[in-house]
């Protein structure tokens, strides 16, 4: 009870001591606040600095106290009272491991409160830890642990238990590990911790090591990149160890192995570069690190890769190869980065062809190689262009005349200098004038273009073409022209212009017969005939058209298409004489442009004496009892057209004896 009175006295003095500090200023307020040691208390520590386990004592100095107390762990920098627990009213305690500790003092007097801190030191006696590993031949490596114990000493002493001993100032020596060799078999090794004015000798504890470690594995040195730039200076990243010797070797193909000069003993990643190397070439890398026994441990060979311009030469189109040597962990995969971005993955292959380019531009290409392990390997980058050609000159053409305003006209490409993008001029000139001019419009790329402000039933045209590629190169001249041809009818016949639809020789002209969808089902060889005689009497529904080919094949004109369709036309004759003198013999009916044909023949009874369905067949007057006799006889005709539309003819004739 008495103790919590005197807590809670203390912190009421405690807060009439920060508003008395309060009008001193911000430094002042600021140290009330950090900590609840006062300077109101006395005490003396014996002894105040010593070795661990250190026990202790202190002596009040304050006159007739009450309710003294003692927290021998305090933080000099709290500004609470300690927690019960953590105090104690025994003046005497022991500090098991080493470290800077204080002791606060509080309790009251002549009933005021006091306080006040003091500060022990204990020092380090335990003895430092170490690893060490063992080689078959001899050698050993040991290395101190860096912690909080050998931090505490001022020196390290390394008895290797064989006579040899030596001294390590831990603090100041950059020295990682260690390294012994023994005649015979290795004794034990001892570490003792020691300080430069020699306290502590006689505390301070020995650690003995008698454990064998054989190496580490060193299986974690290995490359993760490597990259050759145009400079041909190659940067390789890899994985090191600490205190591993590991040197990096270069072998050109399949050369032998050599060394770069490039080596280190770090850990964690570091980088080294091989100078004045081929970037068109493929080199092969590897690590040799040795390790603390002497045995050359080989990291898996990564070797550069090449990139360079293929053998495919088209227009518009960038062909790549690359290659490189065989590694030894498993190849995933390659990249190829046009411009920095990814624009093809492949497993296998060592090839592309870029047809994403356009002429003028220039593009950068860089291969990379995915290897397991999330091992890269980068090629020197290579800037390329498209290819550019001069077209040629267009030699293939086709002009047809579609309807009477618009004509058609078709051209095909072949040779160098073709690009995704062009514009193809295409001129017109009336036939016999000469003076062309361009009807297509700007940028055409259109090699089917269509000019819709002609007049074909009044005049043929001719056209001739150019192509010009997005380079802005130019066939080196227009296109031999090609015109149309102007069909007309003078029934029976049709005739074409006469006038050659090319400049050069005409193979010949071919009168094509076509059916209502469009597709020829007859060609007539007409030679350099520009006439057609039809015959009427065998036809009925029909459409032409007249096709020239020049002698060489490469242009072609197709006319304008004559549709043709007949109304049934059907001939009866009103008498004939079966008389036998040769003459008007038969009873025949002509008939055109039908399809279908049907005849009855009546006597005045109504009763059928002749029926055919062949128009070539007239009756001849005779009926089963014998001649028909002389007198008028009726008949039915019963047709279809050429558009199926039925026709039916009645009528009568006069059978004369």
């Amino acid at each position: 009870m008495k103790h919590k009175l005197l807590i809670t006295f203390l912190l009421g003095f405690f807060s009439l001591f920060q508003r008395e500090v309060s009008g001193q200023g911000t430094n002042a307020r600021t140290d009330a606040t950090q900590s609840f040691c006062g300077t109101t208390g006395g005490f003396n520590v014996i002894p105040a600095a010593g070795c661990a386990p250190l026990t202790v004592n202190v002596k009040n100095l304050v006159p007739r106290p009450e309710s003294l107390t003692y927290a021998f762990r305090f933080d000099r920098s709290q500004n609470t009272p300690p927690n019960t627990s953590e105090t104690t009213q025994d003046s005497t305690f022991t500090y098991q491991t080493p470290g800077t500790y204080t002791i606060l003092q509080y309790g009251s007097a002549n009933g005021t409160g006091f306080s006040q801190c003091k500060d022990v030191t204990v020092k380090e006696t335990r003895g430092p830890r170490a690893e060490i590993i063992a080689c078959t031949n001899g050698k050993v490596r040991l290395t101190i642990v860096s912690d909080d114990i050998s931090k505490a000493y001022d020196a390290i002493e390394i008895n290797w238990g064989d006579g040899a001993k030596e001294t390590v100032n831990i603090k100041t020596t950059s020295t990682a590990y260690f390294d012994h060799t023994y005649a015979g078999a290795r004794p034990a090794i001892t570490l003792k911790g020691t300080y430069t004015d020699g306290q502590c000798a006689t505390n301070t504890n020995v650690t003995t090591i008698t454990a064998n470690t054989p190496p580490p594995s060193l299986a974690s040195i290995r490359i993760r990149s490597v990259e050759l730039p145009a400079d041909g200076n190659a940067k390789v990243i890899y994985e090191g160890m600490e205190g591993v010797e590991t040197k990096l070797y270069i072998a050109k193909g399949n050369d032998d192995f050599i060394f770069t000069n490039q080596s280190g003993k770090t850990g964690g990643p570091q980088s080294a570069s091989v100078p004045l190397l081929d970037p068109k070439l493929v080199y092969r890398f590897q690590l040799w690190s040795t390790d603390i026994c002497g045995n050359i441990v080989k990291s898996p060979i990564v070797s550069s890769i090449a990139i360079k311009q293929g053998g495919l030469s088209l227009d518009e189109i960038i062909a790549l190869e690359w290659e490189n040597e065989p590694n030894t962990d498993r190849l995933m995969g390659y990249q190829l980065k046009r411009n920095g971005a990814v624009i093809f993955n492949t497993t296998d292959k060592r090839s592309y062809e870029d047809t994403d380019v356009k002429c003028g531009n220039t593009y950068q290409y860089e291969v990379v190689a995915i290897i397991e392990n999330d091992v890269r390997s980068y090629s020197a980058p290579i800037s390329l262009e498209p290819k550019t050609s001069a077209p040629g000159d267009i030699t293939n053409a086709t002009v047809t005349v579609k309807d009477e305003n618009t004509i058609g006209t078709k051209v095909e490409l072949s040779g160098e200098g073709l690009t995704s993008s062009y514009n193809l001029v295409v001129e017109r000139a009336l036939l016999g004038s000469g003076n062309y001019e361009v009807v297509s419009p700007a940028n055409n790329q259109s090699l089917q273009w269509d000019d819709a402000n002609v007049n074909t039933s009044q005049h043929s045209y001719c056209y001739r073409f150019q192509y010009e590629n997005a380079c802005k190169m130019k066939s080196p001249n227009f296109s031999t022209p090609v015109c149309s041809i102007l069909l007309t009818t003078n029934s029976p016949d049709i005739v074409w212009n006469p006038d050659a639809p090319f400049i050069s020789t005409i193979e010949s002209y071919n009168l094509q017969q076509v059916d209502a969808s469009g597709n020829v089902i007859d060609v007539i060889l007409k030679g350099l005939s520009t006439s057609h005689t039809l015959d009427l009497a065998s036809q009925s529904d029909f459409s032409y058209r007249v096709e020239a080919k020049s002698s060489d094949g490469n242009f072609t004109s197709l006319s304008n298409l004559l549709n043709f369709r007949s109304e049934a036309i059907i001939l009866v004759p009103d008498a004939f004489t079966p008389n036998g003198d040769a003459y008007n013999e038969r009873f025949e009916v002509k008939a055109y442009f039908i399809k279908t044909f049907s005849m009855s023949i009546f006597s005045r009874w109504g009763e059928v004496i002749f029926h055919s369905d062949n128009i070539a067949e007239g009756w001849d007057g005779n009926v089963k009892t014998g001649k028909a006799s002389g007198g008028y006889y009726l008949y039915k005709i019963e047709a279809t057209d050429a558009s199926g539309q039925a026709v039916v003819r009645n009528g009568s004739f006069l059978l004369i004896r």
